[in-house]
C-alpha cells in the first residue's frame, strides 16, 4: 500500500492587484503558527504594494517618476530592485527594462517585471520558519516550492498549454526552487520588447524553472521580450531550465549552461 500523503491547506488573499496563494503540507498545515507565518507574508507583499505599485499616487515609484523624490533618498529596497533592473537591462541587450519605450516616442518607468518575481521570493522566507512544513506560494502564475525533508514527495507544477490554457504541455517537479512563466495567454499584450514598446509574436509562452524566483521571473520575461532569439538567449542563463512554446505551438524544453 503506498504511504499516506499529508493533506494540503490552502490560503488566499488579493494583494498587489493579484491573487496570491500558499499550499501547505505537514507539521504545521494549519494551527496558530500557520497563521503567523501567513499573516507575515500578507504583511509583506502590502508593503512591497505600498512602495513599488505604479497605480498608487503615494508610493515611492511614483513619487520618484514625478521627479518628486531623487535617487540618494530612495529606501534600499527600491535601490536593490532598480539595481536588478539593470543587471537584467545589460544581460537582455535592452529587451528588458524598467523604463518602456512605447512606438509614440513616449516612456515610462515601471519596475513592476522586477517586483512581483522579487518580492514572492522575499516573502516565502517567512514560510521557511515552519519547521517540518512544506510549501507553494504562487501569485500570478509563478511561484516559490520547498519540500522540508528528503523523503517528501516533490511539488508537482502543470504548465499551461498558452494556446488552450485547461491543457497542460508539461508537469514539472519541484523540490526547492521556483517556476516562472511569462505570455499573454492571460493578461494580453502586457509584456513588450522595450527597446520597440512593440508586443514579440514568436513565442506564445516562456517557463523558467530555477533556484530563485527573482531571475526565473526576469529571466522569462526577457526570453519572451527577445522574441525568436529567446531560447537560445536562455541557453546562455546558468543554473535554469524550462520551455518554450512557440507561436506555431511546438513546445520545446531548454536547459542553461551548467544544466546538463
Amino acid at each position: 500500500m503506498a504511504p499516506t500523503q499529508p493533506a494540503v491547506r490552502r490560503r488566499v488573499m488579493h494583494v498587489m492587484g493579484m491573487p496570491v496563494s500558499v499550499a501547505l503540507r505537514g507539521r504545521h498545515a494549519e494551527g496558530p503558527a500557520a497563521d503567523r507565518a501567513w499573516d507575515r507574508v500578507v504583511a509583506e507583499l502590502q508593503h512591497v504594494d505600498a512602495t513599488f505599485s505604479t497605480y498608487r499616487p503615494d508610493s515611492v515609484i511614483s513619487r520618484l517618476a514625478r521627479g518628486e523624490i531623487g535617487v540618494d533618498a530612495l529606501p534600499d529596497e527600491v535601490r536593490e530592485v532598480l539595481a536588478l533592473g539593470e543587471e537584467a537591462r545589460r544581460a537582455s541587450d535592452g529587451a528588458f527594462d524598467v523604463v518602456q519605450r512605447h512606438p509614440d516616442g513616449t516612456e515610462t518607468f515601471d519596475p513592476s517585471g522586477v517586483v512581483k518575481g522579487w518580492a514572492i521570493e522575499r516573502a516565502a522566507r517567512h514560510l521557511r520558519d515552519l519547521k517540518g512544513t512544506d510549501f507553494c506560494l504562487a501569485a500570478g502564475g509563478d511561484m516559490v516550492c520547498h519540500v522540508a525533508s528528503d523523503d517528501a514527495e516533490p511539488w508537482r507544477v502543470g504548465i499551461e498549454d498558452p494556446h488552450a490554457p485547461a491543457r497542460l504541455v508539461a508537469v514539472v517537479p519541484v523540490r526547492d526552487g521556483a517556476v516562472a512563466t511569462s505570455g499573454l495567454a492571460h493578461r494580453g499584450d502586457h509584456v513588450v520588447d522595450a527597446r520597440s514598446g512593440r508586443t514579440p509574436t514568436a513565442l506564445a509562452s516562456v517557463t523558467v524553472v530555477g533556484p530563485s524566483l527573482t531571475w526565473a521571473d526576469i529571466d522569462a520575461t526577457s526570453a519572451f521580450a527577445l522574441g525568436a532569439d529567446g531560447r537560445d538567449w536562455l541557453r546562455t542563463r546558468a543554473g535554469e531550465t524550462g520551455l518554450v512554446v512557440w507561436a506555431d505551438g511546438r513546445a520545446e524544453p531548454f536547459a542553461g549552461v551548467g544544466i546538463a
